[in-house]
């Protein structure tokens, strides 16, 4: 069962580093999104006691900004979408081929430790079990982004996107227009 565990241990690793890249990404990126929202709000401050001065509502306001970083943000999200459609295999296959090497060097360094002589490649070693069954390493990975995978990378860079427009929600909530334009003359 060790066998199989050591064997498994280098997909393992991948995951957890895809995961954790996953979370980070998530976590600076809403930061990001955070402050370019304030910083647009602020630009665009006088066009905003414009509006407001002419009669837009407030949610009216509101719904146009988040619009506009909705649009942007779903333009890009497709174009990620294909780019990482392109790179997954390669850069997945490269992370695997790191770990396996890293798997590789642990077991001879381990056999030099212990005395052992010859080299462990796991990469052309098939393990047998006390069943007889032969099991094969795996070398590469097939990755692949299906229908199912972009809709939910979509939908979690839309809900990223409108989590942060709250900001700028709040900010075009809170502006009077008299002020804006009086701060602008």
């Amino acid at each position: 069962m060790d066998e199989l565990q050591n064997a498994t241990k280098s997909i393992e690793n991948v995951k957890t580093f895809a995961t954790t890249f996953l979370l980070i990404t998530l976590i600076i990126s809403s930061l990001v999104l955070f402050v370019i929202n304030m910083i647009n709000i602020r630009e665009r401050k006088y066009e905003i006691g414009v509006f407001r001065t002419i009669g837009m509502s407030k949610f009216k306001l509101t719904t146009q900004f988040i619009l506009e970083l909705l649009i942007i943000a779903t333009i890009a999200l497709i174009i990620g979408a294909i780019i990482g459609g392109f790179l997954a295999k390669p850069v997945g296959n490269k992370l695997l081929e790191n770990e396996i090497n890293n798997t590789q060097s642990e077991k001879e360094q381990i056999a030099q430790n212990f005395g052992k002589s010859g080299r462990t490649d796991i990469s052309k070693m098939g393990m047998q079990f006390n069943n007889r069954k032969e099991m094969q390493t795996i070398d590469s990975i097939e990755a692949v982004v299906d229908f199912t995978v972009i809709i939910q990378l979509l939908g979690i860079g839309i809900l990223l996107t409108f989590t942060s427009s709250l900001a700028s929600m709040i900010s075009i909530q809170r502006f009077s227009p008299l002020t804006i334009l009086k701060e602008r003359s």
